[in-house]
């Protein structure tokens, strides 16, 4: 990096939340579904991989996906979900549909994700299932679940709830959950929002009890820009120049939509409407407190701004974070360090004291390998090196958003990518 940014427009790219959801649900439509623009990122193209495998047949046409499925899932032996967790807990569920065994499972961090809470849901409904040191991946999964009422805990993860609807619209009678607890409520939320778009009936009791008939239908879907790719530039806007983003709906009940609040009260301007968000620089950036339980990807952005801010920030309910693609607490309190910004953890909190303002030489940034730590940490150098310094392993964004660099360097950030 050789330059601050000097502001601008970019495009967000398509939500990866929304996209694993409406592909797994292309699957279990008999017929054919468009999902427009088609998706990108290694993690979409895991679920990709998973229902081709399934019995899914998936072309590009035009900037456009085309699935076209029999609405029953084809058995396979196993399925490699490499590191997104959302595929595997989806997959999980709708393995469960088929009367023989599958073999779930991926790499690097995916085998330290886990899966207990919802194999013990599956497991009432009937399906066995056997999980690695009775927590994680790989796992094992035989069914056939036919539907009933189950009761689910979801603490470590909404994905569990996610995936029992998904699959739940393909079983034989509905199904019924009943919740005993949930992190990030807003995914069950789009969860629930993609399955009216494939016209399966969802009746529910705020997020403690929900009912799903279906089966899914085809559908033409337009996939909403991503919030959680969106997040450090947002960020970006809220200290460095003014960025605009555009595709992304103020109305979308995703919950990262919920850092414009946070940085309009740490004194940005913040503006949504027209299908786009603006943001201007704050005049003096205030520290933040922030409860992140609902929406745990904007933390190491918003660890990135808090660096740069007046005063001492606390972004708690953090937890969730040490079971990532890294223990993002300990990541980003390293990161901050290496920029010589006081940060530590206290419990399920990380507490930074900001630089107001002031910047320090830094070099180099070696953040973990992992795709938004790798984002906040471009985001981190910008606002408080005072000289060019670089980013390592910047190729872990192609992970969720593989356009990244191109997109930070059309704001007028000065950068080259190493060969």
């Amino acid at each position: 990096f050789e330059g601050g940014a000097a502001g601008g427009e970019v495009t967000a790219p398509p939500s990866k939340s929304y996209a694993h959801r409406a592909l797994f649900l292309a699957l279990l439509a008999e017929g054919a579904t468009l999902v427009t623009p088609a998706p990108a990122g290694e993690d979409v193209g895991a679920t990709l991989s998973a229902i081709r495998l399934l019995g899914a047949r998936v072309e590009e046409r035009g900037g456009s996906l085309r699935v076209e499925s029999g609405g029953r899932p084809r058995w396979a032996p196993a399925l490699d979900c490499r590191e997104s967790g959302t595929t595997l807990r989806v997959a999980m569920a709708v393995a469960a549909l088929l009367d023989r065994p599958v073999l779930l499972y991926g790499r690097e961090g995916l085998h330290r994700r886990p899966v207990a809470g919802l194999a013990r849901a599956l497991a009432s409904l009937g399906a066995a299932v056997v999980t690695s040191r009775g927590c994680c991946p790989p796992v094992a999964v035989r069914g056939p679940i036919r539907g009933g009422t189950v009761t689910l805990d979801a603490r470590e993860s909404s994905q569990y709830l996610t995936a029992l609807l998904v699959a739940g619209s393909r079983a034989d009678r509905g199904l019924e959950v009943e919740v005993a607890s949930l992190s990030s409520r807003g995914y069950v939320d789009v969860t629930c929002r993609v399955l009216s778009w494939f016209g399966v009936r969802v009746e529910r009791d705020g997020y403690a009890w929900f009912r799903v008939s279906g089966p899914p239908r085809p559908a033409s879907v337009a996939l909403p820009g991503d919030w959680s790719s969106a997040a450090p530039l947002l960020a970006l806007g809220a200290a460095e120049a003014p960025v605009r983003v555009l595709g992304l709906d103020p109305g979308d009940p995703h919950p990262d939509r919920a850092l414009l609040g946070l940085l309009a009260s740490m004194g940005a301007r913040v503006r949504a409407a027209g299908g786009a968000v603006e943001v201007e620089p704050a005049a003096r950036l205030e520290a933040v407190e922030a409860c992140v339980d609902d929406f745990p990807d904007a933390a190491p952005a918003l660890a990135a701004l808090a660096a740069a801010a007046c005063g001492v920030s606390r972004i708690c309910c953090a937890g969730r974070l040490r079971i990532k693609e890294s223990d993002r607490l300990e990541a980003l309190r390293d990161l901050l360090a290496q920029a010589r910004v006081e940060a530590r953890v206290e419990g399920d909190c990380l507490v930074v004291r900001g630089l107001c303002g002031a910047r320090r030489r830094i070099p180099a940034l070696r953040p973990a390998r992992d795709h938004r730590v790798v984002m906040a940490a471009a985001v981190l150098g910008l606002l408080v090196s005072s000289t060019p310094f670089t980013v390592e392993g910047a190729d872990a964004v192609s992970k969720s958003y593989p356009g990244f660099w191109r997109d930070l360097a059309s704001l007028g950030v000065g950068l080259r990518l190493a060969p």
